[in-house]
């Protein structure tokens, strides 16, 4: 929780006069603290960041303000950000240290005297010209405490330059602005825009930069340097400015100093000298003397820049509190997301066993049926393996079914000719035939019953008694018969007939089938190793070994469906529905008859020579041959046979997919993954974390050490 804080009682011992304000600065310093972490580098920090041209006097207002002389060499230019952290102390002393964008701040160089400042500054800044560094991210971090210093923490920002020197890379004109772009659109970072009082405004570049990020000057105040350049008569529209009439700043307005110029620092003017110049030149001009003292002069800026500082980092702390939190559950996210560092055999095994434990448990899901978990709900994939193998078996049901159907073909009776006694099919009603004996016949085919004494139409209003066209199957009974008598219908000539015209025709269906569960096998395993979000490498690892493991199932899989179906064309049963199933497709057409005959009426009296002609139909006896009744009981006694055995069939070949395929697959892979084939030279060489990997991991490392550690400075009572 963001704690509050309490603002500490002023120091007694300065004067205004001395840059002290009477305001807390311990929540600036916490700000402080919290850049030296690199905060910054993932949040925006309350800061002031100064900016403008080369030649606008940033440097000149910047010693004003802090005291400090900074090297005036064209080849030590600033090269980089200068961070001054400036507090009031009895004594002076300090620290000067680069800071390193990218890694740890060099160990810092202690500062007795303003002298040391400079000499500090100049050090770090040739080092980066040594280091080959025309304009860096690095920064310089002077720390300074001392009696005549104000409460202020002052970002020092490369000035903006158009040209270069001929030895100089042109380079340096895009990098400078970028740098200066990228403090300019931190929203936590007050613009101090320094720019020369006789220049026209509107086409000030740094003016102009911070109007693109800041339209309502919320965080901008505009510095006006060299008033004493202005020309005579030119004062109004300055005047105007600090009075925010003109290119209005809303929130922070205009403020001007005079400081040291090229000749007072090339005569060796004092920084003390040249604050009481600068009080008497405002004093005594006639134009500036008019304008509110506020509004003026260096002292007066520190003071307004201590507290404008110190109120921005009051409002904007519980945001940055905030966003610690939030970046840190991002990054922690991350991280998690990475899994552990794989330095070590124990951790690259507990991140390979946390991959083998996602793929195994939704594939083991997936083959009993569990479906839980986003794996089985999400993506266009269906993932249901159980689900799929069971609509998988009902179409290799469905086919056997196909290949397994009987014909009923019945003979063709359009060239019988219709004889007086023949017994016939009359129609009575929609649906009913009855069984009557022909009394007469004409020319046209028509006749006369025993129960209808008007001619009858052949086909619709009569129909010879059906029967069953066995020519095909007779043909195959005789190809296949051995030298049994004709009386009887051998099992060799069965099975032969059965093998020849249904059985063999099983293989394809099942072979598809079994095709279907392993491409199904293959694809969930597929998925279930994919949804591990594991490394490349570990994938490809796990899907070998699936890929093998499927292959010497599947083998003996086919080895073991080949053994069924060498069984099926041996016909056996001892199932009971075999002659039951038999004796009913026997008599059916005799039942037919009689129902026909009788008109559907168990009661009612028929004629016994109707009865006769339908026994003698039924048995064949004087009408076909001994080939013609055992082709017509060979068709009746496998149409009873494939009725039990394709039931029997359907059941076994799924029972042993899933007892020789899908349970050893599923069992064996498992310990395949887990055992042998994840011995500590395999996870070596499939669990490593590339160059990228390793330096985005110790990137949220790093950012999640900044993030902690300013937090719990934060907290810290």
């Amino acid at each position: 929780m963001f704690r509050s804080f309490t603002a500490a009682p002023a120091p007694t011992a300065f004067t205004e006069s001395h840059f002290v304000t009477n305001v807390s600065a311990s929540r600036r310093h916490l700000v402080d603290r919290l850049r030296a972490y690199h905060l910054d580098k993932y949040i925006a920090l309350p800061q002031i960041a100064v900016m403008g041209d080369t030649s606008s006097g940033k440097s000149s207002v910047l010693s004003a303000i802090s005291g400090i002389t900074f090297p005036s060499s064209s080849t030590l230019t600033t090269r980089c950000p200068t961070q001054l952290v400036l507090s009031q102390a009895p004594t002076l002393s300090g620290s000067a240290r680069l800071m390193r964008y990218n890694g740890a701040p060099e160990p810092p160089t202690p500062i007795a005297s303003m002298a040391d400042v400079t000499a500090a500054i100049a050090s770090l800044t040739q080092q980066l010209v040594d280091e080959g560094q025309s304009i860096s991210d690095d920064w310089i971090e002077i720390t300074l405490q001392g009696p005549m210093l104000p409460d202020l923490t002052l970002v020092d920002l490369p000035g903006l330059i158009r040209t270069v020197g001929d030895d100089e890379d042109v380079g340096m004109i895009a990098r400078v602005r970028a740098l200066v772009q990228r403090f300019l659109q931190q929203e936590r970072t007050i613009i101090l825009a320094v720019v020369p009082a006789n220049v026209d405004m509107h086409n000030t570049e740094i003016l102009q930069a911070s109007k693109e990020v800041d339209p309502d000057g919320i965080r901008t105040m505009s510095i006006l340097t060299k008033p004493d350049l202005v020309d005579v008569g030119a004062e109004q529209s300055v005047l105007d400015l600090l009075a925010n009439r003109t290119k209005k700043n809303a929130s922070h307005g205009y403020h001007m100093v005079k400081c040291r110029g090229q000749d007072a620092l090339n005569k060796g003017v004092s920084i003390e000298a040249a604050r009481n110049e600068e009080a008497a030149y405002f004093a005594a001009h006639s134009v500036w003397r008019t304008v509110d003292t506020h509004l003026l002069g260096a002292s007066r800026l520190a003071t307004k820049l201590s507290k404008l500082l110190l109120a921005f980092v009051e409002s904007e702390l519980p945001k940055v509190y905030a966003e610690i939190d939030a970046q840190t559950a991002i990054c922690q996210r991350e991280l998690a997301a990475m899994g552990p560092p794989l330095h070590t055999v124990g951790a690259r095994r507990q991140a390979y066993m946390e991959y083998v434990r996602i793929a195994k448990q939704h594939l083991d899901d997936a083959a009993h049926g569990q479906y839980k978990g986003d794996f089985f709900r999400d993506g266009s994939d269906d993932n249901r393996l159980r689900a799929q193998l069971r609509r998988l078996e009902g179409t290799f049901q469905k086919a056997i079914d196909s290949v397994s159907t009987v014909d009923a073909k019945k003979v063709d009776m359009d060239e019988r000719t219709p004889l007086v006694g023949d017994y016939v099919e009359v129609r009575k009603g929609e649906d009913t035939w009855l069984v009557q004996m022909i009394t007469d016949v004409n020319s046209m085919r028509r006749v006369i019953t025993n129960k209808n004494s008007s001619w009858l139409k052949r086909g619709t209003e009569w129909r010879f008694l059906s029967a069953l066209d066995t020519t095909e199957l007779k043909q195959l009974m005789l190809d296949s018969r051995g030298d049994e008598l004709s009386l009887f219908l051998s099992y060799t000539t069965f099975a032969n007939v059965t093998e020849q015209r249904y059985l063999s025709f099983w293989d394809a269906p099942m072979q598809a089938l079994f095709e279907s569960y392993k491409a199904l096998l293959a694809d969930v395993t597929s998925r279930a190793i994919a949804s591990t979000q594991a490394p490349t490498a570990v994938q490809q690892h796990l899907q070998r070994i699936a890929n093998h493991v499927l292959s010497a199932c599947a083998d003996a899989t086919h080895t073991a469906l080949g053994k069924i179906m060498d069984k099926e064309k041996r016909p056996y049963t001892q199932n009971d529905a075999l002659y039951r199933d038999f004796m009913t497709l026997r008599f059916a057409p005799l039942m037919q008859g009689l129902d026909a005959l009788s008109g559907n009426n168990d009661g009612a009296n028929v004629s016994m020579g109707a009865v006769k002609a339908l026994l003698q139909t039924h048995a064949g006896v004087g009408l076909v041959t001994n080939e013609d009744a055992q082709a017509t009981d060979l068709h009746h006694a496998i149409a009873a046979y494939l009725h039990v055995a394709k039931k029997r069939f359907t059941d076994m070949v799924p029972m042993e997919l899933n007892s020789s395929l899908v349970k050893p697959y599923v069992a064996q892979l498992a310990r395949r993954w887990e055992t042998m084939d994840a011995t500590d030279e395999i996870l070596e060489r499939i669990l490593f974390e590339n160059d990228a990997d390793a330096l985005r991991r110790d990137e949220l490392g790093n950012k999640l050490e900044a993030l902690r550690r300013a937090k719990d400075d934060i907290d810290m009572p």
